[in-house]
């Protein structure tokens, strides 16, 4: 009886799940994060839909009031392109002298990223290049609130 254990015992140790195969990891895409976006149109696409975002926005709207749209997505679309790697030139103020007077909360940020969260959700923008677009942002914070 002992010996039909141990031979049952011993025909199922091949039976288990097989041990992984090595894999090859996939290799990085160093393309720029203007490239791996999608190029100047899917910028523009970005944009135009965040634009719209927050002047829709009843938490953010009141501080695009005064503002044209238009020209407002060709500064947003130059500065994004030019920090994304696209070669574009922004000539449009910093950050620091945009923001100064506007006295711009923490929430108010807050909101503002909040949207453009949304719109790169919306637009199917990967995980990788939309972290990276929210990080750059981000970094843009201490010139933007309080001033």
């Amino acid at each position: 009886m002992r010996m039909l254990l141990l031979l049952a015992s011993l025909s199922t140790l091949g039976c288990g799940p097989k041990p992984a195969e090595p894999t090859t990891p996939a290799p990085v895409d160093n393309r720029t994060l203007f490239v791996r976006l999608g190029g100047q149109p899917a910028i523009n696409a970005v944009v135009h839909e965040f634009v719209v975002a927050t002047k829709a926005d009843p938490r953010i709207s009141q501080y695009f009031t005064n503002t044209d749209p238009a020209k407002l997505e060709k500064a947003m679309d130059d500065h994004i392109c030019s920090i994304t790697g696209g070669g574009c030139t922004y000539t449009g103020k910093p950050m620091l002298a945009a923001h100064t007077g506007m006295k711009l909360r923490p929430q108010d940020f807050d909101a503002f990223m909040e949207d453009l969260a949304m719109v790169l959700h919306k637009l199917h923008v990967p995980g990788r290049e939309g972290k990276e677009v929210i990080d750059a942002f981000t970094g843009m914070k201490p010139d933007v609130v309080g001033h």
